[in-house]
């Protein structure tokens, strides 16, 4: 009942009936009162809600970059590569100097068949593959992915030609020959290992 409706009402029992109203004012003021704290501590429950999401959203947000700062400073297998890459054999190009833009080249003065290449780099503890690539027939060279400078780099090739060619690692930006094998018969997969890097 609404505040003035119970004055209302009050004013019109008389003094008899003053002390019972009396009460019943109290109750209600103490009601109103009652109404008011819980509407505050609702909208105080809201306030520590979206504070604790805006402190997860935080909490979320350091966790990718303490990420990306322990991927940074795992140590590298490339520069002990370099400081001592093994010697090559006839079916591993071993590539003893990094790598600028590195690419595949044919040696060959006829079409030849699909060359299929798997880029993988190389870190402590794991290998992430980085694409597949198709060397198609008429192609004379492919470039090699490069996701970051620096890596250590394994692809692995595999064709059903059963001729023989030189299949030759290239510096993109040189054009100096890093690493070469030969392709022949029974030799149709093997692999190159290089440090690479990009030029942007």
């Amino acid at each position: 009942m609404p505040l003035l409706a119970v004055l209302a009402l009050i004013g019109l029992a008389g003094p008899q009936a003053s002390r019972a109203d009396s009460e019943v004012l109290a109750a209600l003021a103490e009601v109103r009162g009652l109404q008011s704290q819980v509407a505050s501590l609702h909208l105080e429950l809201r306030r520590r809600g979206e504070a604790i999401d805006a402190l997860e959203r935080e909490v979320e947000t350091l966790g990718e970059d303490v990420g990306a700062v322990k991927e940074r400073m795992t140590p590298s297998v490339a520069g002990p590569f370099l400081s001592g890459p093994p010697p090559s054999s006839d079916s591993v190009g071993v590539a003893k100097v990094a790598v600028f833009a590195p690419r595949l080249e044919i040696d060959a003065a006829r079409r030849h068949d699909l060359v299929a290449l798997k880029v993988r780099r190389l870190e402590p503890g794991s290998v992430r593959v980085i694409g597949d690539v198709e060397f198609l027939s008429d192609q004379a060279s492919v470039d090699l992915p490069v996701d970051q400078n620096g890596a250590l780099y394994l692809v692995e090739w595999s064709t059903s030609e059963g001729h023989t060619y030189t299949l030759s690692l290239r510096d993109g930006a040189s054009g100096q020959t890093a690493a070469v094998v030969q392709v022949k018969p029974l030799q149709a997969k093997g692999r190159f290992i290089y440090v690479g890097y990009r030029i942007e």
